[in-house]
């Protein structure tokens, strides 16, 4: 009855030519099992054998019908990557207060809450996510950048340093220095800022700041104006976003003379 439930809710939002696939194997079936259970004797062994590989294409097209079908993380996960941070936050929600916990829903909804500068509920939500695996290394910078925007930089340089010895990609060493620079500790800062030049993952925003804090430090060349301005307009949304805060204003700094840095070319 369950089965019949599920196919009964799904079909109609299957492809037309997969209905109709399945409406041809459903018909050979029954006849294949027709011959098999009443034709002539010779036949009947046949028949049976095509009836099971007729039942085992139906059950293939099933599946391909429902390839669409996604978990309520994975469309959240869409909307995040979209920037539909809003969105995402309301699958989650509604999808953890009915199911158990998953540290990946919780540090997915914990950055969704930072994006929509919910600071509280961000910080909330990433702490019961350590607390069911504080080994969680996406957990751990998740907290760490978090700490970052509200700018409790020991906080973010502590959580950011064992994210890197769990296992997150190097390319975080970019917050890490960002927590070093804005604390003040210049040599830490152009340490983590130097094991990323050869990095090719950054973003053009991350790409564009790494240019700055390597000029800032060490006085290599400025960026180029095409950097700068494919950079830019992000900077300019994230100091929106973070607005209020110290890293909200340490962007809007940025962007001051990166703006006059322009001007210039």
């Amino acid at each position: 009855m369950m089965l019949w439930r599920d196919f009964a809710r799904r079909a109609p939002e299957w492809d037309a030519s997969v209905k109709a696939s399945l409406a041809l194997a459903l018909l050979l079936f029954l006849c294949m099992l027709a011959l098999g259970l009443g034709g002539p004797p010779e036949v009947r062994l046949p028949a049976r054998i095509g009836a099971f590989g007729v039942l085992v294409a139906g059950q293939l097209l099933f599946l391909w019908g429902n390839r669409r079908e996604v978990s309520p993380y994975h469309q959240a996960q869409q909307h995040f990557i979209a920037g539909e941070f809003q969105a995402a936050k309301s699958i989650l929600e509604s999808a953890l207060a009915t199911s158990r916990e998953s540290v990946d829903a919780l540090v997915l909804l914990g950055n969704c809450y930072r994006h929509l500068a919910q600071y509280d509920q961000s910080r909330t939500v990433l702490e019961r996510a350590l607390a069911l695996n504080p080994r969680h290394h996406l957990a751990n910078f998740s907290l760490g950048k978090l700490c970052l925007i509200r700018g409790d930089y020991s906080a973010a340089r502590e959580a950011i340093t064992l994210a890197l010895q769990l296992g997150a990609p190097d390319i975080v060493r970019f917050e890490l220095g960002q927590a070093c620079f804005l604390a003040g500790d210049e040599e830490s800062a152009r340490r983590c800022f130097n094991a990323l030049l050869a990095d090719s993952r950054a973003e053009q925003e991350q790409s564009l700041l790494l240019a700055y804090y390597r000029h800032y430090l060490d006085d290599v060349e400025l960026p180029d104006a095409s950097l700068i301005s494919a950079g830019l307009e992000q900077c300019r949304e994230d100091a929106a976003k973070y607005a209020g805060t110290s890293y909200g204003a340490h962007l809007s700094q940025v962007i001051q003379r990166l703006e006059d840095w322009l001007a210039l070319e």
